[in-house]
């Protein structure tokens, strides 16, 4: 499998910024600090219009036209810390990376934007993210099917959800995984992770609401980890073949769309929808009225294998959509001990410790990058602070978030490279990390 090479990203991204985008995210950043400085738990406390102008302006940025959207979403969206929230959401992105997501998905207006990332935390806080998502693992599902305790101690500062799994919803996660019924595998054209989903095997009432919400979130938050700079989103493959209206059911698509439009904005680069029958036209029309133009604008339905050609290299289409590539999908399953570092406890804290040290230290260098004039030699201790953090991730990892299919596959590796083509060794698969 030859490898590919990302092209260059567009304007409004980390590594091609203009002027007025530039200043965009020094504003952002400003308006960020002021609060984590000042309403770090913002339940407790609020800014006003004029504290955030004035935080502006210590900075030598302009003011913004209104910071109404900020002091709207603060008081009904409490967030007990913003800086742990901010470098949770964040993950192994470059904290740059993550605002100019929410900058662009609010066409650059900072107090959208700003409103808009602290509803985002504040999602992760009401679903439990932390605990229920990546901490909540493959390995405790299986164990909770067979009635063994869950492996995995809770994690210092988050809040474990009081209703614990059934093994009936355990046992129908699993069966998600088991079937197949969303898998990554490979690369678009311009270098994205591809999941497919294959729509034909999801039958309403065979799952809980609770347990189809875990999945897509699961899915969600393991595919973030496989974006690398340069490459900042995913596509989306909906294989329609086979779909009847049976297999429809427009809670989970509803709550899949609000997802990429509010909480993982910019996460989704292409949507694609693939042999549709006629039947879907009707639902199309509904399900596009719950999409923003910018969501819509990525939608793209493909019929025929050239059609799939456009979006994807001739020998990475698999044979189940008509391509050549000669690989199927087999869910591995969770084996005791994988998970075995989360139970150490004390290696956990001291990282999640120096993390939280290192977050602080990019903050720090944050405040003195935005208020340095001429030559930002700061700039480049940043730069190597971020990549600090970015590393530490990937240390912590493994004592925070279960194994899952893809590490057990060798897709996510230790250390946070990533082999989208394992399967035909380092030497011609495509490893970035």
């Amino acid at each position: 499998m030859p490898s590919s090479t990302p092209p260059q990203q567009p304007s409004g991204y980390i590594h091609n910024l203009n002027s007025d985008q530039t200043i965009k995210l020094h504003q952002a950043w400003s308006i960020l600090l002021h609060l984590i400085h000042n309403h770090n738990d913002t339940s407790s406390s609020t800014p006003t219009a004029a504290t955030l102008t004035s935080a502006l302006s210590s900075h030598h940025l302009p003011p913004l036209d209104t910071v109404q959207p900020i002091l709207d979403t603060l008081p009904r969206h409490p967030i007990p810390s913003l800086q742990a929230g901010l470098f949770s959401l964040a993950k192994h992105d470059s904290p740059d990376t993550l605002l100019l997501r929410f900058l662009r998905a609010r066409k650059w207006s900072v107090a959208a934007a700003i409103a808009m990332l602290l509803r985002a935390i504040h999602f992760r806080i009401t679903q439990d993210i932390d605990s229920q998502i990546i901490a909540n693992t493959e390995l405790d599902a299986l164990y909770a099917t067979t009635a063994q305790p869950p492996s995995t101690p809770p994690i210092p500062g988050v809040v474990v959800a009081t209703v614990q799994s059934t093994a009936t919803d355990s046992q129908a996660f699993l069966d998600q995984m088991r079937m197949g019924k969303a898998f990554v595998h490979g690369t678009d054209r311009a270098g994205r992770p591809v999941m497919l989903v294959r729509v034909r095997l999801h039958q309403p009432g065979q799952q809980s609401e609770a347990v189809i919400t875990r999945y897509i979130l699961h899915m969600i938050e393991t595919v973030r980890l496989l974006l690398v700079d340069p490459v900042e989103t995913a596509t989306i493959l909906f294989d329609m073949t086979g779909f009847s209206l049976s297999n429809m059911e427009y809670a989970p698509v509803k709550f899949v769309i609000d997802c990429f439009q509010e909480n993982y904005p910019e996460y989704l680069g292409a949507m694609i929808i693939h042999n549709a029958p006629w039947i879907f036209t009707g639902i199309w029309k509904i399900v596009k009225s719950w999409m923003d133009p910018v969501i819509v604008s990525k939608v793209h339905f493909t019929k025929t294998t050239a059609d799939l050609e456009q979006f994807i290299a001739p020998d990475k289409i698999l044979k189940e959509i008509g391509g050549p590539e000669d690989w199927d999908y087999e869910y591995v399953e969770p084996v005791a001990g994988e998970n075995e570092r989360m139970m150490e406890t004390a290696t956990r804290d001291r990282l999640l410790a120096e993390r939280e040290d290192q977050a602080g230290v990019v903050l720090r260098l944050t405040g003195e990058w935005l208020a340095a004039e001429g030559p930002q030699t700061v700039a480049v201790q940043r730069t190597e602070a971020i990549e600090t953090l970015r590393k530490q991730y990937w240390a912590l990892d493994p004592f925070l978030r279960g194994r899952t299919c893809l590490d057990r596959t060798g897709v996510i590796q230790e250390g946070g490279k990533i082999d989208l083509y394992p399967e035909v060794g380092n030497c011609d698969g495509l490893v970035r990390g």
